[in-house]
């Protein structure tokens, strides 16, 4: 930390927003620290992510799909932080209940054998290049070619079309 704060000196590093000074950076963990044990000597810390179960367990996942890709896997958790700010919001909120999706994919076989079921749905999606833009989403097909050369490998195209269907 002291030596990032002698850099910031050093070239004289100011606020983009307000032009004033930065003060020292100062170590901060975003993650709720705990004590664990009858002694409470142990330190802890609370996840501040869900996602790393899923790779953790990535192995087992992929046993239970009989060890073939691809594969989704989802779950519902708490996660924890310790915000630094509210934001814009009114409270400052410390626990998050997240939800979050791993689909797992072939990359030199993006073939799903459902794809052809859903082929022709249409899906709307955003791309970066029209965001940028400010231009319109667009509605295609998932069968269409640009988008299953390009855009979005089948296994993904067939997940799309699964939720959009179920909304």
């Amino acid at each position: 930390m002291k030596e990032l704060g002698e850099v910031l000196k050093k070239y004289n590093a100011k606020s983009p927003v307000t032009g004033n000074d930065l003060t020292d950076p100062v170590e901060f963990n975003l993650m709720f620290t705990t004590s664990i044990g009858p002694s409470g000597l142990i330190p802890g810390y609370l996840r501040p992510e869900t996602a790393q179960g899923i790779f953790v367990n990535f192995k087992r996942l992929l046993e239970a799909n009989n060890g073939r890709l691809p594969f989704a896997a989802a779950q519902i958790g708490p996660a924890f932080r310790n915000e630094i700010s509210p934001r814009a919001g009114l409270l400052r909120v410390r626990e998050f209940t997240l939800a979050e999706i791993a689909h797992f994919v072939d990359p030199c076989d993006k073939s799903h054998p459902k794809f052809e079921n859903v082929s022709s749905q249409t899906v709307t999606l955003y791309p970066v290049e029209h965001q940028i833009e400010g231009q319109p989403a667009v509605h295609i097909a998932l069968g269409m070619q640009s988008i299953r050369k390009s855009l979005i490998p089948r296994p993904w195209g067939t997940f799309l079309a699964e939720c959009t269907s179920s909304c």
